[in-house]
């Protein structure tokens, strides 16, 4: 009998597995999204499914502070309205410049030294236009950044050039209607030639007003000469000044001069450096200056917060507000109270500014501050969830590297409250039980299926049951728990999501045909907003594989399999290519050449040849040896040894290794917490980076292969299952890169000592250990490598131009 669960799983299954194709552009065009489901899908960063199984559902313990409290919130049933989408959409796009803001800024000068430049030939042709350039922002005293809300950086920022190449091209309007006005523009834009100097060395002068001077240019100058107080530093002068504007109804400055006021009250409390003390709490006197301070805020903020016409100005005026509230509290203090007025979400800008300054609160702890303090001491339960889940270190860190107080903390926190969030951030921190009967494990996986059906949260918890699920290696139960979840809006209307649920299917595929259809979809990008390069949103259809999907064909897929996948028309001919290049690499490592010469025919015959052929006609074939490679015998052992060796030292072709996915942007896993990222062994420097690569499959380091990824696919053939056992065992012996090519080379002197191939496979082999990860037996087969090229090919030019071996680095 099957169940009619298991009837409904695969129903639901097989229609995923029908529309996965649809691609990006179907997917956000049916509409349809909840607000909150909007967020989650355009801002969660996709996640490989290995990667997934040592992380949270749908969050990175080290990622964002805002995106963390959203998720907090959820879990405990807040709602999201559109407005509070647009802001924390806003928040998230703005955060990777939150320290570092100086190419905007130049951007903002230069557009407003193109402008000044374009309006002084016009006003005054005759005038010396190449006056010494104003340096730009980046290059200028530091002083402050109302983007980091620090007392460091900048004198002017973006904002104050937009402002003046705004105000330019409406002073110059006037004078298209108006020539009279020609000359009062002129003087306007000397004076602001002044105003900009105000942070040179020699600080420049605004010129007096000229007789009869219109009403505009004197509220204009007026507002210039304020400014120019305030980047001077003469601060009380300068809320003199803007106070008058702003009580001036007659002065267009008025709203922005009200606004300023409060820039003014920042540069006036500039906070009090950090102190060392980590049990030190907030003295009466700072609690004091603080009561005082917020006093004046809210006499300034309040009434600007009601001013409809500075809706524009409104989110900055929360963000300096919000800042100002806890100038001179100690970081703890400062947390803690962000946190307390977090535990609504209140209107969308206000609640962007708090997760803006909580986040720089919380980098400031890991990369400024030791916050050990911050933690299980603090009486917030959201800086403690924040701080537990991000791995902060806790009492007696110390004494226990490995981080136990997490998993201790968020369990005990569960048990006692059994709040959803805490089972979160247990069931994501808890090591996956070895053994079946682990109380603690039932415990874990009952309560995460007794989230409701209707629990915003309820995709989140099946997310973490299929990750404890996976881990173990019940496949067959993740596959129905994951297709019974084939309803949730993160699975409808998310690319992600979608990516997500397929990868946990990949492993337990009821068929070839069904693995290929998911193995050929979308590829969802990593999208980062702490990454520092911009990536696109998606990669086109079959055009690349994801990490998968490579680690699937590395480790459970047989060749066979691979060169039928190969065969499929819908991926993409590069794509096809470089399987089938990598696909004939590995069949020659493992010595199965009957494999190898078929990946060489179905290369040569692709598609993509006759491009390659048109190439070959001016230049080097770059397939030169896979083309020979086609008539070689399956007997002739050294042929193809030293094929493989040729094409390694070529300048013109390009030897494809078994992929494996690197690591780049994966932060530290959950599951163990503690562990200081480690250097990637298939990682290099530069250049080099198709070496210093392992050429079989990774036994060691972070990409080590598990028992679980050598778990082959239930639809393979005894006889490929048996081959594929094979294959695996001969690549997981072979030797990192610089290591197998330099005993390639010796052992093909061995056999011809006047191969002219040698010495120049010795020197490429050796020079290839110089950026390959520190390692004491590449540095003994490189310096092996170098004595026999010196001892035995002494007046070769390959000798000549390898002088040194390298023990990597």
């Amino acid at each position: 009998m099957i169940s009619s669960n298991s009837m409904r799983a695969g129903a639901r299954l097989l229609a995923m597995t029908a529309t996965a194709l649809l691609g990006a552009t179907m997917a956000h065009a049916s509409g349809g999204y909840e607000p909150e489901d909007l967020f989650f899908a355009t801002n969660r960063p996709d996640q490989p499914v290995r990667e997934f199984v040592e992380r949270p559902a749908g969050y990175y313990t080290s990622y964002l502070v805002p995106y963390q409290v959203l998720w907090y919130w959820r879990l405990h049933g807040q709602a999201f309205s559109p407005d509070a989408v647009r802001a924390f959409t806003d928040l998230l796009e703005k955060l990777p410049r939150e320290d570092n803001s100086m190419e905007e800024l130049d951007d903002a000068w230069t557009e407003w030294r193109q402008a000044r430049d374009a309006a002084t030939a016009k006003l005054d042709p005759q005038s010396a236009r190449d006056k010494a350039a104003l340096a730009p922002p980046s290059q200028q005293p530091p002083k402050w950044n109302a983007d980091s809300l620090q007392a460091s950086p900048n004198c002017f920022y973006s904002d104050a050039f937009r402002n003046a190449t705004k105000t330019l091209a409406q002073r110059m309007t006037r004078v298209a209607g108006d020539k009279a006005a020609a000359p009062y523009v002129l003087h306007w834009l000397k004076a602001q030639d002044a105003v900009f100097d105000t942070c040179n060395q020699q600080s420049g002068t605004v010129p007096e007003l000229p007789p009869h001077a219109p009403a505009w240019l004197k509220a204009d100058q007026a507002y210039q000469l304020a400014a120019q107080r305030f980047y001077a530093d003469d601060l009380d002068e300068a809320d003199t000044a803007f106070t008058a504007i702003a009580e001036d109804k007659a002065s267009t400055w008025r709203d922005l001069a009200a606004y300023m006021r409060l820039r003014v009250l920042a540069r006036q409390n500039p906070g009090e450096a950090p102190s060392d003390n980590k049990n030190e709490k907030d003295s009466p006197e700072a609690l004091k200056r603080q009561a005082e301070l917020t006093k004046q805020v809210d006499a300034i903020a309040l009434p600007l917060l009601k001013n409809p016409r500075l809706r524009a100005l409104h989110p900055s005026v929360h963000r300096l507000a919000e800042a100002l509230h806890i100038r001179y509290l100690l970081p703890a203090t400062r947390m803690q109270r962000l946190a307390d007025g977090l535990k609504t979400m209140g209107p969308p800008d206000a609640a962007a500014a708090k997760l803006l300054l909580l986040n720089h609160e919380f980098r400031a702890c890991g990369f400024i501050y030791d916050c050990s303090y911050v933690g299980p001491v603090q009486t917030s339960d959201l800086v403690q969830w924040l701080s537990t889940v991000r791995g902060f270190n806790g009492p007696g860190s110390s004494a226990e590297p490995d981080g136990k107080w997490r998993e201790t903390l968020s369990w005990s926190r569960y048990q006692r409250t059994h709040d959803l969030a805490w089972l979160m951030a247990a069931a994501s921190l808890l090591p996956v039980a070895a053994a079946s009967d682990d109380k603690r494990e039932a415990e874990m996986q009952a309560a995460l299926a007794a989230v409701p059906e209707d629990h915003p949260a309820r995709f989140a918890a099946t997310q973490l049951r299929a990750q404890r699920l996976f881990a173990q290696g019940r496949y067959k139960e993740v596959r129905e728990l994951v297709a019974d979840a084939g309803d949730s809006p993160l699975i409808a209307r998310s690319l992600s999501g979608r990516n997500l649920v397929k990868a946990l299917l990949l492993p337990t595929a009821a068929s070839e045909d069904e693995w290929r259809r998911l193995a050929i979809r979308p590829v969802v990008a990593r999208r980062d907003p702490e990454a520092t390069e911009a990536k696109p949103n998606a990669v086109p259809l079959a055009s690349a594989l994801d990490d998968d999907v490579i680690r699937f064909l590395n480790t459970r897929a047989p060749l066979p399999m691979w060169l039928r996948l190969a065969a499929d028309p819908t991926l993409a001919p590069a794509l096809r290519d470089g399987l089938l290049e990598t696909a004939w690499t590995r069949a020659v490592l493992a010595e199965d050449y009957a494999m190898a010469r078929r990946a060489a025919q179905m290369r040569v015959a692709s598609p993509s040849q006759a491009a390659t052929a048109a190439t070959s006609a001016k230049g080097p074939d770059p397939i030169a040896g896979i083309r020979r490679s086609v008539k070689l015998a399956d007997t002739d052992t050294a042929a193809w040894h030293r094929l493989l060796l040729e094409r390694m030292a070529s300048t013109t072709e390009v030897l494809l290794p078994p992929h494996w996915s690197g690591a780049e942007g994966i932060r530290t896993p959950p599951l163990k917490p503690g562990i200081a990222p480690a250097y990637d062994r298939a990682m290099a420097i530069g250049s080099y980076g198709k070496w210093c690569r392992p050429l079989g499959v990774p036994v060691s380091g972070p990409q080590a292969a598990t028992a679980a990824d050598f778990e082959m696919p239930a639809f393979l053939s005894q006889e490929e299952r048996a081959q594929q056992e094979a294959l695996v065992g001969k690549l997981r012996a072979i030797p990192q890169d610089s290591i197998y090519f330099t005993q390639e080379s010796l052992a093909l002197m061995q056999r011809n000592r006047a191969d002219p191939l040698v010495p120049q496979a010795l020197s490429v082999a050796v020079k290839m250990a110089r950026y390959t990860c520190p390692d004491k037996a590449v540095g003994d087969w490189s310096r092996k490598g170098l004595q026999t090229l010196h001892a035995n090919y002494p007046n070769s030019t390959w000798a000549a131009s390898t002088q040194y071996w390298y023990g990597g680095r």
